[in-house]
């Protein structure tokens, strides 16, 4: 009756993922920052730079602007087109061999991207493959530093942030450099050796400390009322990562608890503190079927639970959010991936162009390290802060047009990097302040799948509009007015009432 129980142990092992996180905010979580950091200057470096590649891909493909910008495209939107999958596969493996995963297959495509012959064929290997294990480290960077920190996790999200604006800023040139060196596929092969650091970096993202071994819960399901209520439940649970998701460690105050519920199985025991191992009037859900009376147990059957919360649709203000963030992202990467061709084609040399993407690399970081910190103060309201920057970054592109030679088109480079960074420091937490940090996995998953529809058709149509105009003004006009209107979404968020709201809104 005990294997009766414990069903196909692949296939129903889950996490449950209510209770309460006690993050350090500090201590191994500034090791978790500094990995998210060294994995974001990898996978954003790769993809704000591409815009370099692009140049030479163009000589050399001999395509249109609007076809060529296809493998920037799918690379841009297929990490977040895949963020659910990601989601789902860091549930059922664990952050750190989710990314370990992730850093393997980004390096596969990065070098099979080598030895095509067609835009269509770098398109699948540059832009699907090494955009599908993209996405699992860029959700895990996101993820991982949120559950570490909490009175400072604006401050470490933007810390590890920093990551893109570095990475903008190494790998630019860095292309440039082994483009003339090497050729663009020599180039493109010597990258894909450098993303297997992220392999590296995943090795980082233990568990959190605090107990020897880590408990794995698997759901079975008795009958309608096998499942432990709330009231039965300590106030104290604690919600502990796991290398396979995230499980509570629920501490019952009576073994006739564990007994109504025979179909809570416990995998291995972990170490306790001293307070409640030596309490006897409180024990610990570790008892398997096959403990129990043969007259004590019902029936067992598995039951299927989705495989993201779609619950997260319910809330008004995550649509509404969500909503913005499409807007945002079918526009976002029109600096980055056409600056350099625009640059040039008003007499500026290709390597003064590429330093105009460097530049937006340093203002982003500094804007991630400026927003994480100002994200953390309580007098200030987040989606205030960050609709606003939204609006400013949109008046930025809108006033691009007016300006063709060097030294003003870069510092427009710079305030747009400054101010867009508050797009990946503010993201997360304020779906945080919005659903609560249990469904932050399941919800940024499915924001960056929404935000990759976006990415996948914004720059071929910004190529379109200059195709079409022979000139970027009608790309950047298109561009600021949207991301602007984006903006002003995120205010309308702050209108709407609802019943209840996470202890931390930052209101």
């Amino acid at each position: 009756m005990g294997e009766e129980c414990r069903g196909d142990t692949e296939s129903v092992t889950k996490s449950i993922r209510h209770g309460k996180v006690r993050p350090p905010d500090g201590g191994w979580g500034w090791v978790i920052v500094f990995s998210a950091f060294m994995i974001n200057v990898i996978t954003d470096g790769c993809s704000y730079s591409f815009g370099v590649l692009y140049v030479f891909l163009l000589d050399y493909f001999q395509e249109s602007r609007s076809t060529t910008a296809w493998i920037g495209s799918v690379f841009c939107a297929v990490p977040l087109l895949c963020g659910p999958i990601a989601s789902v596969v860091t549930n059922r493996l664990g952050f750190r061999k989710a990314t370990i995963i992730g850093g393997l297959i980004t390096a596969i495509g990065f070098i099979s991207s080598a030895f095509v012959h067609s835009v269509g064929a770098m398109a699948v290997t540059y832009g699907c493959i090494a955009g599908l294990g993209i996405s699992m480290p860029y959700l895990n960077s996101i993820v991982v530093v949120a559950m570490y920190f909490e009175k400072k996790r604006t401050l470490a999200t933007g810390i590890s942030e920093c990551g893109a604006g570095i990475g903008t800023l190494i790998f630019a040139p860095l292309y440039e450099y082994l483009i003339m060196s090497y050729s663009w596929r020599g180039a493109v092969l010597i990258i894909g050796a450098i993303s297997l650091n992220i392999v590296v970096c995943g090795a980082v993202f233990k568990p959190l400390e605090g107990a020897q071994e880590y408990a794995e819960v698997q759901d079975s399901e008795c009958d309608d009322n096998a499942f432990i209520e709330e009231d039965q439940v300590d106030r104290d649970n604690e919600l502990l990562p796991i290398d396979g998701g995230f499980v509570v460690t629920k501490l019952l105050k009576s073994q006739e608890v564990i007994k109504s519920n025979p179909c809570l199985v416990l995998e291995s025991s972990s170490v306790l503190g001293a307070s409640v191992a030596t309490s006897p009037s409180i024990v610990r859900a570790a008892v398997s079927c096959h403990d129990l009376n043969e007259s004590t147990k019902p029936p067992c059957k598995r039951i299927n639970k989705p495989l993201i919360d779609i619950s997260i649709f319910t809330n008004a203000r995550f649509v509404l959010f969500t909503f913005s963030s499409i807007i945002l992202y079918f526009w976002y990467d029109v600096p980055y991936v056409f600056t350099v061709d625009r640059a040039k084609n008003y007499g500026i040399t290709e390597k003064r162009a590429s330093y105009m993407v460097a530049v937006i690399g340093i203002s982003h970081t500094l804007g991630n390290l400026l927003y994480g910190f100002l994200g953390d103060r309580k007098q200030i309201n987040r989606r205030y802060l960050y609709c606003g920057s939204l609006l400013l970054t949109g008046v930025v592109l809108i006033i691009v047009p007016l300006f063709t030679t060097f030294l003003p088109c870069t510092i427009l480079a710079g305030l747009f990097g400054l101010l867009s960074a508050s797009a990946e420091a503010l993201t997360s937490v304020i779906i945080v302040d919005i659903l609560g940090i249990d469904k932050l996995t399941d919800a940024y998953g499915v924001v960056m799948f929404l935000q990759g529809v976006s990415n996948l058709v914004g720059p071929p149509v910004a190529g379109w509009l200059y195709d079409t105009s022979g000139s970027y003004d009608k790309t950047f006009y298109s561009a600021g007015s949207c991301i602007s209107i984006s903006g002003i979404i995120v205010f309308l968020t702050s209108l709407i009432k609802q019943k209840k709201e996470p202890r931390h809104e930052n209101d």
